[in-house]
C-alpha cells in the first residue's frame, strides 16, 4: 500500500514540473482538443421574410349581446292565476294569451259598479227632468230663484255621481281585461314565474319575453381611438359557440367617457332572423378603421419590445443581428404587422419564439420531406 502512495506522489510531481517548466519557457498549455462552437438549427417555419402584403388596421372590440327589446311583465291585478299557457323557451306572437287569472271577484267588482252606474243615471236623469219643470216654473215666477239654483246644484251633482260611476264601472272592466296576460310583442318567453294556483299581488313579475329578431352588441374602446370610430362603420365578430362568423353596425357612440376605465361605450345592431344568436352571449370582432395595400410586413410574433423600442433579430451572414424598427399597421386578423422602417423588403428574420440573443449563430434547415 505504501509502495502505490509513493508512486501516484512522483507521478503528480512529474506533471508539476513539466507544466512549470512549460511555464517558465513563456508557452502556454494548449489542450488537445477545443470544443467547436455550434450553431443553432432553424426550421424554415422559425423564419420569416420581409414581404408586401395588403394590411387592414383594426380595433379589437368585446363585449356582450343583449336583446333589443325585451320586457318583463308584471301582474296589473291581485288574485288567483286560473291558467299559464306558455313556458320559457316558446315562441309567442303579438297579443298571445300568457297566462289568465281568475276573474270570479273581479266579476261581482264589475257587477256591483253596473248597478251603481244604472243607480247613478237614474239620478240624474230625475235631476234632469226636475231642473226643467223648475225652469218652467221660475220663468212663470211661482218658485224663488234660490229654490231653482239649488236644484240646479242637486243637477251638477247627479251628473258628478254619473260620471263617477261610470269611470269606476271602466275600471272594473279593465281590470277584468288585464287578468288575461297577453304578449306584448312577437318573441320568446325567457322566463317564468308563476304557476297554476298560485295568488300574486299587483306589479308581481309574471314572464320576461325576449325578442330576438335583432340584438345588440356593447362594446368598448379606448377614448383616444374614438375619432376613428363612425356611425354605420361594420364590424365582424365571431360569438362563443358558433363557428360562422356575424356582422353588425354602429348605430350608437355613447357621448359620455367611463372615467374609471377611458373607454367608450359603442352599440351594434346585429340583425338575427333566424334566432340564431341569443341575448347574453359573450362576442369578439375587430372593427376595420382603414387598410393598407402593399406594405412590407412581418408575422407580429417576429418583433420584439424592448421598452419602447421595437425590434426584430435579422438573419445576416449566418448570425442574427439585431434591427430596431418602426411599424406601422397592425392586421390582427392575418397577425400581420406593417414595417415602416428599419429593415428592408426581403429580409429574413427570426419569427420563432425561441430566446436567442443577437449574436447567435443560426443555420436554416429545410423541413423534411413527409414519409
Amino acid at each position: 500500500m505504501k509502495a502505490r502512495i509513493a508512486l501516484i506522489t512522483v507521478v503528480i510531481l512529474a506533471v508539476g514540473v513539466a507544466a512549470w517548466l512549460g511555464l517558465a519557457d513563456g508557452k502556454t498549455p494548449q489542450p488537445s482538443a477545443l470544443p467547436k462552437h455550434n450553431s443553432v438549427e432553424l426550421a424554415t417555419a422559425d423564419v420569416a421574410r420581409v414581404t408586401r402584403a395588403d394590411l387592414a388596421r383594426a380595433l379589437p372590440l368585446t363585449g356582450t349581446l343583449a336583446a333589443l327589446q325585451q320586457t318583463t311583465l308584471t301582474a296589473q291585478v291581485d288574485g288567483r292565476i286560473a291558467a299559464v299557457e306558455v313556458r320559457p323557451g316558446d315562441a309567442v306572437r303579438t297579443g298571445q294569451v300568457l297566462a289568465r287569472f281568475d276573474t270570479a271577484d273581479l266579476e261581482r267588482q264589475r257587477a256591483v259598479s253596473a248597478a251603481q252606474l244604472a243607480k247613478s243615471r237614474e239620478q240624474l236623469a230625475y235631476q234632469q227632468k226636475l231642473s226643467r219643470r223648475n225652469a218652467d216654473l221660475l220663468a212663470q215666477n211661482f218658485i224663488s230663484k234660490n229654490a231653482f239654483d239649488n236644484t240646479q246644484s242637486e243637477l251638477q251633482a247627479a251628473a258628478a255621481d254619473e260620471r263617477a260611476a261610470l269611470a269606476q264601472l271602466g275600471l272594473a272592466e279593465q281590470a277584468i281585461t288585464n287578468a288575461t296576460v297577453r304578449a306584448p310583442f312577437a318573441g320568446t318567453v325567457a322566463s317564468r314565474q308563476i304557476e297554476p294556483g298560485q295568488h300574486v299581488g299587483i306589479n308581481s313579475p309574471l314572464f320576461t319575453v325576449v325578442d330576438l329578431s335583432e340584438l345588440e352588441l356593447v362594446a368598448n374602446v379606448p377614448s383616444a381611438q374614438i375619432a376613428e370610430v363612425k356611425l354605420g362603420q361594420t364590424v365582424n365578430f365571431h360569438v362563443q359557440g358558433y363557428t360562422q362568423a356575424f356582422t353588425g353596425s354602429i348605430n350608437r357612440i355613447n357621448p359620455t367617457v367611463d372615467e374609471a376605465t377611458k373607454t367608450i361605450p359603442l352599440y351594434l345592431r346585429v340583425p338575427n332572423p333566424d334566432g340564431a344568436l341569443r341575448s347574453g352571449l359573450f362576442a369578439d370582432g375587430l372593427l376595420v378603421l382603414d387598410t393598407r395595400s402593399a406594405v412590407p410586413s412581418l408575422p407580429l410574433q417576429a418583433v420584439h419590445a424592448d421598452g419602447k423600442a421595437r425590434y426584430v433579430l435579422a438573419i445576416e451572414e449566418g448570425k442574427l443581428v439585431r434591427r430596431d424598427v418602426t411599424l406601422g399597421a397592425s392586421d390582427l386578423k392575418r397577425d400581420r404587422v406593417e414595417i415602416a422602417a428599419g429593415i428592408a423588403a426581403g429580409a429574413q428574420v427570426l419569427a420563432s419564439n425561441a430566446r436567442l440573443p443577437p449574436g447567435t449563430a443560426v443555420t436554416i434547415v429545410a423541413d423534411s420531406p413527409k414519409q
